[in-house]
């Protein structure tokens, strides 16, 4: 009886820190936290002011990482955006108010997630674009009766010129099943918060300019 109790209190000390390493994974932070000890990728934002970093513990294949913000102008000005397990990459708007974290959280699974910029180096989190964009791929095709996936991907590939949308590119297959989706796109547009198949209208406004800048809201159509 001791001995069952034992293995109890292993198997619940078990769970309870599987349960809390799911919870703390992919978390946002705005406080200062200690850097973790590898510098693994470096690039900077659309106008130059935003410095992104990606740290990890170790060199392992899938290690444990945190995306910082480092303002150009003041290198010591720094907020931590985003923790993750396995990968994760940041798509920031040209205006750089806002951003899109591609989350890889597994082998199976990308997660698209939209953050605004709040002040300065904060970004809140908006949304997951991932349904959206699944959701409009079944819409247009219903005749097909697309399955769910259980490798299913939506990542962020390009911000339109006039940061009021975002291409989202989204792929899937099965592991028992033939059957695949190669890679689809849409947009999401940032003014009426749903995802679009109007490329012209809505990733291509304000690119032509004939006057050379972009004072007005010139739509250049085909």
């Amino acid at each position: 009886m001791i001995r069952l109790t034992n293995v109890s209190y292993l198997c619940i000390a078990i769970s309870t820190y599987v349960l809390l390493n799911i919870i703390g994974a992919g978390q946002c932070y705005g406080e200062d936290k200690t850097l973790k000890n590898h510098l693994i990728k470096e690039y900077t934002s659309p106008k130059g002011n935003i410095i992104v970093r990606h740290y990890v513990d170790g060199y392992e294949i899938c290690p444990d990482g945190d995306i910082w913000l480092y303002s150009k102008k003041n290198p010591s000005k720094k907020a931590l955006l985003f923790s993750y397990e396995r990968d994760a990459d940041v798509l920031i708007s040209p205006d750089e108010k806002w951003l899109v974290i591609n989350y890889r959280a597994g082998c199976n699974v990308t997660d698209a997630n939209l953050y605004k910029q709040i002040k300065d180096l904060k970004y809140e989190y908006v949304t997951s674009l991932n349904d959206f964009a699944w959701d409009l791929f079944r819409v247009t095709h219903k005749q097909y009766k697309i399955p769910d996936f259980f490798h299913n991907y939506a990542e962020a590939v390009l911000w339109s010129s006039d940061s009021k949308s975002v291409m989202i590119e989204i792929y899937g297959h099965d592991d028992i099943s033939p059957k695949k989706l190669e890679p689809w796109y849409c947009i999401y547009d940032l003014t009426t918060g749903k995802m679009t198949l109007d490329f012209n209208r809505i990733f291509n406004r304000d690119t032509y300019h004939p006057n050379g800048e972009a004072k007005g809201r010139e739509l250049f159509t085909y």
